[in-house]
């Protein structure tokens, strides 16, 4: 396995253990002044995202490609912005305005340079 898709596997695999930390967490707190609905978004986002990455590493492994690197590490990092700042919210009652759609547009970008990785020839 290369470094890329090692790195990405790794990344994937990490946000997988701590998505189903954070739902069990969702699951069994005891009051979230009626912010489960956006908990349950967060912990849905969240492990999708570790789902896919564990794809795109795979792809990884047999596919030279930037984009589809630089595509999966966006996607990492707007996992860990958007779902954590709802996280934060939750717990905190902290509003971070800016961060959480920030977090959504890295994701978004992220795939969109994954797709396009597969529009490249070669």
């Amino acid at each position: 396995m290369n470094t890329s898709a090692r790195a990405i596997a790794l990344a994937g695999a990490l946000l997988a253990l701590s998505g189903v930390i954070l739902a069990a967490m969702g699951s069994h707190l005891v009051d979230m002044n009626g912010l489960q609905d956006i908990w349950r978004t967060a912990s849905n986002i969240h492990l999708f995202s570790a789902a896919s990455l564990m794809g795109l590493a795979a792809l990884l492994t047999r596919l030279e490609s930037a984009p589809l690197k630089w595509g999966s590490w966006l996607i990492v990092l707007g996992t860990i912005i958007f779902c954590g700042s709802i996280y934060l919210h939750v717990i905190t009652g902290r509003n971070l305005p800016a961060v959480t759609p920030g977090g959504g547009l890295l994701m978004m970008s992220g795939w969109l340079l994954t797709a396009l990785a597969f529009l490249r020839k070669s």
